[in-house]
């Protein structure tokens, strides 16, 4: 029996640029390991977090960027991707779901204010984005929404150097973060 996180698998094919890139396989599945601590975290306060629109969108948040740089369209371009491509959720939505994680592929990239909603779940997405910027030595814990993602910094920091610290062993991008939030019992 597999873990839930296991059903959000993304493949290859999803993304426009680099799967193996800083923004290919590896990100999204440490984006969707912290967005489902941080919808845990939400829902402890008693708020409300859609899990399935979270996930979704964590896995296919950046699968339309062009490049690895600066591409301030990719949330817009990942949005309408996955409007006009659902079989790229890995799993079956309703149609406001789905709706749903387009609005948060498409608002994930601006600023805060920029945003007409902050819904729970966008709320999920940017912290658990911004916190593996540890990636890019570019995580300032000051523009995390949330207290909880404050307390993940470390936790984020560890999570990049043990998944990538799994370069010589067997598996991909996606093995290697599985395999290392399993051992920092990160994983579900």
């Amino acid at each position: 029996m597999g873990m839930v996180l296991d059903r959000y698998r993304p493949r290859r094919e999803w993304f426009a640029h680099a799967p193996d890139g800083i923004h290919g396989i590896a990100h999204v599945a440490r984006v969707l390991v912290w967005a489902e601590w941080l919808a845990d975290a939400l829902e402890a306060v008693g708020e409300g977090v859609d899990r399935e629109v979270v996930r979704c969108a964590a896995v296919v948040h950046d699968v339309a960027r062009v490049d690895d740089g600066r591409d301030p369209d990719h949330g817009r371009r990942a949005a309408a991707r996955v409007a006009g491509h659902t079989r790229l959720l890995p799993v079956a939505l309703t149609a406001a779901q789905v709706e749903a994680v387009r609005y948060c592929c498409e608002w994930h990239v601006p600023s805060d204010a920029e945003c007409p909603v902050m819904t729970a779940e966008l709320r999920c997405l940017k912290d658990a984005d911004g916190l593996d910027r540890v990636r890019i030595y570019d995580l300032n814990p000051k523009y995390l929404r949330t207290e909880p993602a404050r307390r993940l910094v470390a936790r984020a920091q560890e999570l990049l150097e043990q998944s990538e610290g799994r370069e010589g062993r067997e598996g991909g991008p996606w093995e290697r973060v599985r395999a290392a939030a399993l051992a920092m019992e990160l994983w579900r």
